[in-house]
């Protein structure tokens, strides 16, 4: 029994690496498709920024608005501010190629955060805008905004479009094979456990013959330790793929995953 626990653990484990490794290659080449869409053409200015000429004049630069900023704006103007930090997060991913204009966008939206009262929010957005953001961070946050329903993110055509291009290409699976992954590797400390517990066992009931009576107990001790380290990897697995997640741990494990942010308090 203890073997073929242990075994089922190992194949699950290899399985999930397998499955994670071509799930985060789909994230990675969908990633750009979805950004193309959040810098959609709106044919109207977010903001005008002054640049020096080439010899040396200050001149004024449009900043194009995309249509993720054209949403923010339309929250912001409908006084609704409920997860408008992660809105104001995917605006940042938007202009993260223009590094000019994503400074000048980043402190319009801190700004607007600390208008309604979201001084907090505020100061976290320079640390949230700094990161690049991986696929899986990046689709993670795309999913809860679709998940929370909330106005002028639910009903617009942008997330309207968006949430159809989660169907079709099964970002939804993707993440979640991705987030099965995530499970494992707080687990790893018990598999090494019960790995060596395993090792141990077997080595002790091969050469019992040459060790006293009393060793048999050890072998005992090592076999209750590898079950019970694997149920518990186990179980953990299951309960977290099982188990739906509230929005608050949602939340942490994003703000996990973007190193710039972990300085701060949250």
């Amino acid at each position: 029994m203890m073997t073929l626990l242990f075994l089922f653990l190992i194949s699950i484990i290899g399985i999930t690496i397998y499955k994670n490794n071509k799930a985060t290659l789909e994230l990675s080449m969908l990633k750009p498709i979805f950004i193309k869409l959040l810098q959609g053409k709106t044919g109207e200015v977010a903001a005008v920024m002054k640049v020096s000429n080439p010899v040396g004049d200050l001149m004024d630069m449009d900043v194009p608005m995309y249509e993720i900023e054209k949403v923010r704006r339309e929250m912001v103007q409908s006084g609704e501010h409920e997860h408008l930090l992660w809105l104001s997060v995917l605006v940042c991913a938007a202009y993260q190629d223009d590094a000019g204009y994503k400074e000048e966008i980043v402190d319009l939206m801190k700004k607007d955060l600390k208008s309604l009262g979201l001084s907090e929010d505020a100061e976290k957005l320079t640390p949230l805008c700094k990161h690049t953001f991986s696929p899986y961070t990046f689709f993670r946050i795309v999913r809860f905004l679709l998940d929370k329903n909330i106005p002028h993110v639910g009903s617009g055509s942008l997330f309207k479009e968006i949430g159809k291009y989660f169907k079709n290409y099964n970002v939804t699976k993707a993440l979640a094979v991705t987030g099965k992954f995530k499970v494992i590797l707080p687990m790893i400390k018990y598999i090494v456990l019960a790995a060596t517990a395993f090792v141990m066992s077997w080595l002790l009931f091969l050469f019992s013959y040459l060790l006293p009576e009393g060793v048999l107990l050890l072998v005992l001790l090592n076999v209750i330790t590898t079950v019970a380290a694997t149920l518990f990897v186990l179980w953990n697995i299951m309960q977290k793929q099982v188990n739906p997640r509230s929005y608050g741990e949602i939340e942490a494990d994003i703000i996990s995953d973007i190193p710039d942010f972990k300085i701060r308090a949250t």
